[in-house]
């Protein structure tokens, strides 16, 4: 489900704020410290595709399980978990960066 509302009159969606939260502030906001400079290593050793790694990590992560996803059955209530109630451990710094690893090398076999 999308919501149609629009912020003031610039036309840009609100369902778009946290992404750009996101990639604005390199996780800073929404990683704890340590793995936030773990994602700024490998942004700054393999580029920009980083951040998209790491988006769609958390994405996974966070709706891996079906009666998360049933219960985020709309956009706001998604973006309500992924900033308040996403489980820490899916952001420990050794963990997350792990699962950004093992799906960088997913990607490659393709």
């Amino acid at each position: 489900v999308v919501s149609t509302q629009s912020t003031g009159s610039s036309g840009i969606n609100a369902e778009y704020g946290y992404s750009v939260e996101w990639f604005m502030c390199v996780y800073t906001r929404t990683l704890p410290w340590a793995t936030v400079l773990r994602v700024w290593d490998m942004f700054l050793c393999e580029g920009v595709k980083v951040l998209i790694k790491v988006g769609v990590t958390l994405l996974l992560l966070a709706f891996s399980d079906p009666a998360i996803r049933d219960a985020c059955d709309s956009f706001d209530k998604a973006i309500k978990y992924l900033k308040y109630r996403l489980p820490k451990e899916l952001l420990e710094e050794d963990f997350f960066v792990t699962e950004v690893i093992i799906g960088s090398l997913y990607d490659y076999q393709s």
